[in-house]
């Protein structure tokens, strides 16, 4: 083997090193970026679950009588109690895209499957038999 040879294989060994630390530094940074990409979208997902909460008393986001809202949480945010309508309410902020259930609840209201029932019971337990 002749001296050139032998600085070609001792590079060769170097830069196959040295490829294979910047893979293992390049596998450690992204395994940190995804951890905290996961944490800000989780901070991101409660931030707006917070503030939800609280739409309702910014008259310029909010268009009804805050009065007649009832915060419910899921599967939907709220529901507006009007004179002559009932409204259900979802607040989105950012790229937020609404769930299968928000989508289902939208659809179900636009094709007006929507009910009224009253469910009575008694307490008396001579009633009930």
């Amino acid at each position: 083997m002749t001296l050139i040879e032998f600085i070609l294989v001792v590079f060769v060994i170097f830069l196959i090193m040295y490829l294979t630390d910047k893979e293992r530094r390049y596998k450690a940074l992204e395994d940190k970026f995804n951890i905290v990409n996961h944490d800000i979208r989780s901070l991101r997902i409660r931030f707006g679950k917070q503030i939800e909460e609280f739409i309702p008393f910014f008259d310029d986001l909010f268009p009804y009588d805050r009065k007649k809202f009832y915060a419910l949480g899921q599967p939907i945010d709220g529901i507006y109690f009007g004179d002559d309508k009932i409204v259900f309410l979802e607040f989105k902020s950012g790229n937020a895209v609404k769930t299968q259930m928000e989508k289902k609840i939208e659809h179900l209201v636009k094709m007006k499957k929507v009910e009224f029932k009253e469910i009575r019971y008694n307490y008396n337990t001579r009633d009930n038999r």
